[in-house]
């Protein structure tokens, strides 16, 4: 089960609080053991999640029925939520009012941050989490309710894991380090031994690898000035585009401040908002630009770079060399990196048992439903004309 803590207030904050049992068959997207989960709480949840995408990764919310993806996500969440809240009851769970508090102060301590100034404004705080509240049409009585479940939700997970997860030992780290460390050297004797032995171990020593290899490369900090080139664009276009490069960069060299160029001329759009500013890894960006960027020194301003999206103008801000890495520098992160992992799968496991003795019905339906449908009753024809043909193969080989 995912964690999303900037997503925990939306949760705690959708319930409506008011006649909610008068309200089950028009409101409610699933029920669990014949609870409602309720449409609010859903819309609520899916809003707070497409936000972040809208942030953090928008080329994914273009994708066909991309908010279906997140809605069936958002859906299992909540039922898991329901049947921990359900399962916290039956082992009657109490929460005492010293914890409680606690639990609301940790949630108001969000709201120190004056959005508006973006400044730190602690005395503001009470203020911007009522009217939190109040713009989800919630009492503070209701909400301290719902943050009273999550809490008896979280004893309960505490006890669970206590019994059931393993602590991670030094060992254990260092099993995990030397599978990473060999895919890091490109051992190829022992990573043909890991994918025989546990694929799985393999993929996770990849990631892992993949990303210190990130941390630790021969890195540059760049400000750059983009013109697009599209393959339908015409030649003289194009030629237009590489001219207005070479002016820019006349321009600059006469003594227009860089940061300037950038919002006067790039094209990257998304890229004004750090003035141009990107991290390159050696090896990752386009050829002729990774060149540049790790031969020119620090300050130079490159004449126009061609590549196959465009034209480039880039100065070199910053370098920092390739560092090496020990055990001893992350046995901490692999550790922690173990423990979480072994959370994540024993709640996964609970869960899974108490969603296969409960009674869960969905009723909320998805755009792309008809399509898996659609693709279910092809996967089926096709699989039945098989064992059809199969049949009458056998048959005729049986005549012969």
């Amino acid at each position: 089960m995912k964690k999303a803590n900037k997503l925990f207030l939306a949760v705690c904050l959708a319930a409506l609080g008011v006649n909610l049992q008068a309200k089950v068959m028009e409101s409610s997207v699933a029920t669990v053991n014949g609870r409602p989960v309720l449409a609010s709480e859903y819309d609520t949840y899916l809003e707070g999640v497409v936000e972040q995408y809208q942030a953090a990764a928008p080329q994914f919310l273009e994708k066909p029925y991309a908010k279906d993806v997140l809605g069936r996500e958002v859906l299992k969440e909540l039922i898991s939520k329901e049947l921990l809240y359900q399962a916290a009851e039956e082992q009657k769970i109490q929460v005492k009012d010293s914890e409680l508090d606690a639990g609301v102060n940790e949630i108001k301590t969000r709201f120190i941050i004056d959005e508006v100034t973006g400044k730190q404004d602690p005395k503001g705080a009470d203020k911007r989490f009522n009217e939190a509240l109040k713009k989800q049409g919630m009492s503070f009585k209701t909400y301290k309710k719902k943050l009273e479940k999550d809490i008896a939700v979280r004893k309960l997970m505490e006890q669970k894991l206590q019994s059931s997860v393993k602590p991670v030992e030094e060992a254990d780290a260092k099993a995990l380090y030397a599978n990473v460390e060999a895919v890091m050297k490109n051992n190829t004797k022992k990573i043909k031994a890991l994918e025989k032995e546990d694929p799985v171990k393999l993929k996770e020593a990849q990631a892992i690898a993949a990303k210190l290899q990130q941390l630790t490369a021969e890195q540059v900090r760049i400000g750059h000035i983009y013109l697009a080139v599209t393959k339908d664009m015409k030649p003289e276009d194009v030629k237009k585009k590489e001219e207005l490069a070479k002016q820019i960069k006349k321009e600059i060299d006469g003594g227009l401040d860089f940061s300037a160029a950038v919002k006067k001329y790039t094209e990257d759009k998304n890229a004004l908002a750090s003035g141009g500013d990107m991290i390159l890894i050696k090896g990752v960006a386009p050829k002729a630009i990774d060149d540049k960027a790790f031969t020119l020194a620090v300050g130079k301003v490159s004449a126009p770079i061609k590549s196959d999206v465009g034209f480039h103008i880039i100065k070199i801000k910053e370098k920092r060399a390739e560092k090496s890495i020990s055990y001893d520098d992350i046995s901490k992160d692999l550790a922690q990196y173990l423990a979480q992992q072994r959370v994540q799968m024993a709640m996964g496991k609970y869960i899974e048992e108490l969603y296969n003795k409960a009674d869960v019905k969905v009723t909320k339906t998805f755009e792309s439903d008809a399509l898996l449908e659609e693709a279910a009753a092809k996967a089926a024809q096709a699989e039945a004309k098989n064992a059809k043909a199969k049949t009458e193969t056998k048959n005729a080989e049986t005549d012969k």
